[in-house]
């Protein structure tokens, strides 16, 4: 084993058959990440729950938080309106379910507490109902898996910059977009791979080509692929977190091409209000949601529609983690209700 470097952790790492290599605290043998945690009351920060602090350290910490900075300036933006997409407590299909949903988070601990408190005879009848229901629904949808001309540049390499390229998620990009496209809410772009720039003619005919939300955009490759293929004017990234080697460098060097990143959870996002999106015509866009995200994009979307709110022209979403949906946020209640998911007999 190799010796350890005085000033780094001595925490042993099983998997990596190596120590920690983070630095270690002055009064410790261990990095923050390893070291004992000290007794005491721990509580979720209030700025972002995420991590925790000591009940005694509290007051001081919200001080210097590293996101209240980014907390208050969100604040400040017309676009932000706390839990406008949570869901409403007096929708009509939530009262019908009386107490047995409560609007707290339900943990994945807590469904599966339930499904092992199930006796067999009722947890066969719930499959059964959830096998039909899922039948009843989806007997005429079909697989749609496209792979678009508009997007050879990416199927076959020949894309010219410094992106990270996995051929599985440009394979399930293509065919989101292929998609968008199928259904005519999106125009494949007559150039090439830079073909972003408009001609001058159709520089104030927005109505052409829709602009683009793409949701939980994290580094922002599936709206790198769109504008290379499909040539848009503006795009917006809704992400809350912060990531590093994002495309907005690739996407900011296009001509004509007016892009906007929003750190804001998209329970907090307005669309309505974002002034730029204004009576525009506009495509939204999902890859790898989980179904909260899901349900809250659908509402921040589909939400009430007046002459100066953004024109939805297209949505495709590619989702996972179903089994996160939270009741609250389902975009669905009614189905569930009809479907007497709830109430199951023995």
């Amino acid at each position: 084993m190799a010796a350890k470097s005085g000033n780094r952790c001595n925490f042993w790492l099983p998997k990596k058959k190596r120590s920690c290599s983070n630095t270690r605290i002055e009064s410790s043998m261990f990095c923050g990440n390893h070291s004992q945690r000290l007794d005491g009351e721990w509580i979720p920060c209030p700025i972002d729950p995420s991590h925790s602090v000591l009940q005694e350290n509290l007051e001081g910490h919200v001080k210097r938080c590293p996101l209240l900075k980014q907390t208050v300036a969100l604040s400040g933006q017309l676009f932000y309106q706390k839990g406008i997409n949570a869901g409403n407590e007096e929708e009509e299909e939530e009262g019908k379910m009386g107490s047995c949903c409560p609007d707290s988070v339900v943990t994945s601990e807590m469904k599966r507490n339930l499904l092992y408190s199930m006796s067999v005879s009722k947890f066969h009848q719930l499959i059964k109902k959830i096998e039909t229901v899922h039948g009843g629904i989806c007997n005429d949808i079909e697989d749609s898996y496209l792979s678009p001309e508009a997007c050879n540049v990416w199927f076959n390499k020949e894309i010219d910059r410094k992106l990270p390229f996995q051929e599985k998620h440009v394979l399930q990009q293509g065919s989101i977009l292929g998609n968008l496209e199928k259904i005519g809410a999106l125009k494949r772009c007559a150039k090439n791979v830079e073909c972003c720039e408009i001609d001058p003619e159709e520089k104030d005919d927005d109505k052409n080509v829709p602009a683009v939300v793409e949701f939980g955009a994290g580094r922002g490759y599936l709206t790198q692929m769109l504008a290379d293929c499909y040539g848009v004017k503006k795009v917006y990234l809704v992400e809350r977190k912060s990531y590093k080697l994002k495309a907005d460098r690739s996407l900011r060097q296009k001509e004509n091409l007016v892009l906007e990143r929003m750190r804001i959870d998209i329970e907090d996002l307005n669309l309505n209000a974002v002034e730029s999106l204004s009576g525009v015509p506009y495509v939204a866009i999902g890859k790898h949601l989980c179904g909260p995200a899901t349900d809250l994009s659908l509402r921040c979307c589909l939400s009430r529609q007046d002459g100066e709110s953004p024109v939805l022209r297209g949505l495709a979403i590619a989702t996972c983690c179903h089994h996160l949906c939270q009741w609250k946020s389902y975009i669905s209640k009614t189905l569930a209700v009809t479907a007497s998911f709830f109430g199951l007999s023995e």
